[in-house]
């Protein structure tokens, strides 16, 4: 008897609620973006202009600190890889700062890897 009022009683919300639900999901799956990123024809740069980084095509160390192999001073700096651009990290305290783990994190690429990646401007 209780359990036939208290089915009574909320008889509404148990109508509803699967489509609550349902609801909820379909806009959690759509909440990306609506429309797809418009890409863009390439301009022609000048000979010895930097290429923006929009049109810099993502590489596949986005994000992660790379360096080339070798001894030499140049070879030991250490780069990050945004927007398809190597940047070198010019002070070391940015590694812990923005969650790196200095130097386990940096991973030493081949010469024709390293120098396939744009040049950025360096992260002072």
């Amino acid at each position: 008897m209780l359990i036939k009022r208290i089915l009574d009683k909320y008889k509404w919300m148990i109508a509803v609620l699967p489509t609550i639900i349902l609801g909820l999901c379909l806009s959690a799956c759509t909440s990306g973006p609506s429309a797809p990123t418009p890409v863009t024809a390439p301009t022609a740069t000048p000979a010895g202009a930097a290429t923006p980084a929009a049109t810099t095509p993502p590489s596949k160390y986005e994000n992660a600190l790379v360096r080339r192999p070798g001894n030499t001073p140049e070879d030991s700096k250490v780069y990050v890889v945004q927007n398809g651009r190597k940047r070198w990290v010019v002070n070391a305290s940015w590694f812990a700062a923005h969650g790196f783990k200095f130097p386990d994190a940096v991973q030493v690429i081949t010469n024709a890897e390293f120098d396939a990646i744009p040049t950025g401007d360096p992260i002072q």
